[in-house]
């Protein structure tokens, strides 16, 4: 990767940030474990008072929970033999009330969308409890058929942190935390202490959200789901990114199953479905793959290279209302991974 190429990301995101198209942001890239470039943008928080982003930031992750938390845990319990892609939910979750309706999904369609789950439904409703509301799920109908067709459902991933939670004989947010302590990502977290200097995300009611998780569905599970809920820092995703590349001695699982969740799985005219992960770009030396989440958090690993980029902004602050962020994105994208 050329220099050129972080000097063009270093214009567009100051430019970004000082022409207030988002509140601010921390950009890392790197390769294999080398990180190349490293800085931060703009604010931490606009309101009530205007805070500095610094480059050591917790971020919200939003939806890359779904790929730093939930799915290390699954690969690894695959790798172990724990589960199979082919198990079904009764076998996944022994022991709960899985309907008829349900009984035939499978661990290979919670992983890619294809499960035929609710995009995202209110869980209070269900009980004041985490087991309750998180049990409830069985009780809402299936709002697609099973198997047919990529439907982005954060119940899926709600269900497969309990699957990891079950597997792993201990719940999500310790299970991931081995992990994490593993990898050197010891600033990565659910629930962050409280006087963390945290990325503010969306004003609710007049008061700020931070610290706390912005998605609504893991508040209602107390900050621990498997779809939402995990803290971050940029340097601690880019030892993340470095995990993530076949034969080079990856320490989440072996190369066969990094290799097998990064493949295209389910092709969508959306986002191509790998196993957990976004699949950007098919090579045989290895594709270009990644996620992004709801509060402006994204990143991007070319398996192939060993290049790999995390962009974690507030975009969301003081309102979800931005739409901003989709284009600078997607422009960086252009830049660091252009098509050959």
């Amino acid at each position: 990767m050329m220099e050129k190429d972080y000097s063009q990301v270093d214009r567009i995101l100051a430019a970004a940030c000082m022409n207030r198209l988002i509140p601010g942001a921390v950009f890392i890239a790197g390769k294999e474990q080398e990180v190349l470039f490293h800085k931060a943008y703009g604010c931490a928080q606009w309101e009530p008072e205007e805070l500095p982003m610094t480059e050591d930031t917790l971020f919200d992750l939003a939806s890359l929970t779904k790929v730093t938390a939930t799915w290390p845990c699954i690969a690894r319990l695959l790798e172990q033999g724990a589960v199979r892609l082919d198990e079904t939910l009764p076998d996944l979750l022994p022991g709960w009330p899985v309907p008829e309706e349900m009984k035939r999904i499978t661990l290979f369609q919670l992983l890619t969308h294809t499960a035929g789950l609710e995009e995202d439904v209110d869980l209070d409703g269900f009980g004041p409890t985490r087991e309750e509301r998180v049990r409830g799920i069985m009780r809402i109908p299936l709002r697609y058929p099973v198997g047919e067709g990529v439907h982005y459902s954060d119940l899926g991933f709600i269900l497969l942190g309990e699957i990891a939670s079950a597997g792993t004989g201990m719940p999500l947010d310790r299970a991931a935390a081995q992990i994490w302590q593993e990898l050197g990502m010891t600033h990565t977290t659910f629930n962050p202490p409280r006087d963390t200097y945290c990325a503010s995300t969306e004003k609710v009611d007049g008061v700020v959200t931070r610290g706390v998780v912005h998605d609504e569905r893991a508040q209602q599970l107390f900050g621990v789901a498997g779809h939402a809920g995990a803290f971050s820092t940029a340097a601690d995703l880019a030892r993340y990114c470095a995990q993530l590349l076949p034969g080079r001695g990856s320490r989440i699982c072996s190369d066969a199953w990094l290799r097998e969740s990064f493949r295209l799985h389910v092709p969508d005219e959306t986002w191509n479905r790998g196993l957990a992960w976004v699949v950007y770009r098919e090579d045989p030396a290895g594709n270009l793959i990644g996620h992004t989440g709801f509060t402006g958090t994204s990143l991007c690993v070319d398996t192939a290279t060993g290049h790999y980029s995390v962009l974690l902004t507030n975009r969301v602050h003081p309102t979800r209302a931005n739409k901003n962020l989709q284009s600078i994105r997607l422009q960086l994208r252009s830049i660091l991974y252009p098509a050959p």
